[in-house]
């Protein structure tokens, strides 16, 4: 067995790094505050060393940590209550795990969302990260206390997958909106890749920040032309710039960094795996 993770979050991009890791041979336990095999409010450190405690009676130390938790505060939460949610989770969380489990290799999944830049610029993990998000901020003091305890930081693009693509969804049912003239670059990981980024990182001991996004890079409006030729669909409506929101962020995020260390994409471009994921959400 290769080693011992202890993965806190098995949501959608965690079950997918439970079923990678698994495969790859090693010892997996989960936690979380729902549906682990261990329940844990990660932002409590009592129940932090609490959950070290059990599982070194259990035989089960973990040699590694991915948290890969969600800061979910609820439909229809405040601003504030969101803050407050990501402060707990990610901030507090990384603190704890780290402080707990001092000795493992801890991973934190953060997010693309840290790079603020809004010129459509091409991002390294060296570029700046000034984003104007108080979330994103947040995430940020997160990385640092991941950082500081000599971990790795994988910064994940807009995740989607089997089952999931709020892009094509509304594609199919006519929603979709071409905000301006679609020259918004679009950055996505598709959760498998992202699932085995993460095994790439641990197996390797590959510390510090690495960007995990696709290879091609496509504007919205590129994207809508493409999938809208491959799928016989009417391209969106244009809309004026006046009523987007979030157009401040327009970045190309750059994976070199993790090809140069052997990472091997099953999907380099979203337009790779859009037949796959529309036929697992009905569309076709």
């Amino acid at each position: 067995m290769k080693g011992h993770l202890l993965l806190i979050g098995p949501g959608y991009l965690g079950q997918e790094i439970l079923r990678e890791f698994r495969l790859a041979g090693w010892g997996v336990t989960t936690a979380s505050r729902s549906d682990g095999s261990y329940g844990l409010d990660v932002s409590d450190v009592d129940q932090v060393r609490g959950l070290s405690e059990k599982l070194v009676g259990e035989g089960k130390d973990p040699t590694h940590v991915i948290h890969c938790a969600s800061a979910s505060a609820g439909r229809g939460a405040s601003s504030e209550v969101r803050l407050a949610a990501y402060h707990d989770v990610y901030k507090k969380g990384c603190e704890n795990l780290t402080e707990v489990f001092s000795e493992a290799h801890v991973l934190f999944t953060s997010s693309t969302s840290v790079y603020g830049q809004s010129d459509g610029s091409v991002v390294t993990e060296e570029s700046p990260t000034e984003p104007e998000a108080e979330t994103a901020r947040v995430l940020i003091e997160a990385e640092k206390a991941v950082l500081d305890a000599n971990g790795t930081v994988a910064r994940l693009s807009g995740i989607y997958g089997h089952e999931k693509s709020y892009l094509l969804k509304r594609l199919f049912s006519g929603e979709a909106i071409m905000d301006g003239g679609g020259e918004r670059v679009l950055n996505h990981i598709h959760h498998r890749d992202g699932a085995r980024a993460c095994l790439l990182l641990l197996e390797n001991d590959l510390r510090g920040i690495y960007n995990v996004s696709e290879t091609t890079n496509l504007t919205l409006k590129e994207t809508y032309e493409s999938l809208s030729e491959l799928f016989s669909l009417p391209m969106p409506v244009a809309e004026s710039t006046e009523v987007i929101t979030n157009r401040r962020l327009n970045k190309r995020v750059s994976n070199k960094k993790l090809l140069d260390d052997g990472w091997d994409l099953e999907f380099p471009s979203f337009l790779d795996a859009a037949p796959s994921v529309a036929a697992s959400l009905n569309l076709i």
